[in-house]
C-alpha cells in the first residue's frame, strides 16, 4: 500500500518565495511546511494498492481543464486567522474546475468525494497555541494579506507518494499528466 495524492507541484521561484515569508512565521508552535514540498492538494486519495497506479493515470489522462496561469496570493489561516490551525496562501487559476473533474473521475474508481475545496497551499500548522503566537500572527497576518509568491503557468498535475516519516513527509512524484492543450 502506498499513501497518495494528487497535486499540482509549484515552481522552484515560487518555492524560493514561500520559504522567504515563511522565516517570519517561524514561531514557537508553528509546524512550517519546507517551501520545496509546498504544493496544491487537488484530492487526498489516502492508501491505496500500488496496483492502481496505473488506473488512477489512465483515468487522470481525461482531465479536459486547459492549461492556465495560476497566481499564489495573499495570506490567511483556516478555519480563520484569529484561532488558525493552518496557515495558508490562496491559489488562484482555474484550480476549482480541475479539482472538479479530478474529484468526478477518482469517484469513478471508488474514491469518495471530498466536499469543499479551498485552492491554497499550506505553508505551516499551528501544532499548539502560545503567547508569543497571540501577539504575532495577528500582525503577520495584516502584514502579509496582499502577499504575492508569484505566478505560474499550470500544465499538468501530479499523481504523488507520501511517505510519512520521523521528520515529517516525503514526497515523491509517481506519475505526471499533461493537461490537454
Amino acid at each position: 500500500m502506498i499513501r497518495a495524492f494528487i497535486s499540482v507541484n509549484l515552481t522552484p521561484e515560487i518555492h524560493r518565495k514561500i520559504g522567504e515569508v515563511e522565516q517570519s512565521f517561524n514561531i514557537k508552535g508553528i509546524k512550517l511546511v519546507e517551501p520545496e514540498m509546498v504544493h496544491v492538494t487537488l484530492k487526498f486519495l489516502g492508501n491505496i494498492e500500488e496496483s492502481m497506479v496505473g488506473d488512477i493515470e489512465a483515468t487522470l489522462k481525461n482531465v479536459t481543464v486547459k492549461p492556465f496561469l495560476a497566481g499564489f496570493r495573499s495570506l490567511g489561516g483556516f478555519p480563520n486567522t484569529k484561532s488558525p490551525r493552518v496557515i495558508w496562501i490562496g491559489a488562484q487559476g482555474d484550480f476549482n474546475g480541475l479539482n472538479e473533474q479530478v474529484e468526478g473521475l477518482m469517484e469513478g474508481l471508488g474514491f469518495k468525494r471530498e466536499g469543499r475545496f479551498e485552492p491554497h497551499v499550506t505553508i505551516g500548522r499551528v501544532k499548539f497555541s502560545t503567547p508569543e503566537q497571540k501577539q504575532k500572527l495577528p500582525q503577520l497576518f495584516e502584514k502579509y494579506k496582499d502577499y504575492d509568491a508569484g505566478s505560474m503557468y499550470v500544465d499538468s498535475i501530479c499523481l504523488m507518494k507520501s511517505t510519512l516519516g520521523p521528520n515529517g513527509p516525503k514526497y515523491d512524484v509517481l506519475k505526471e499528466i499533461k493537461l490537454a492543450r
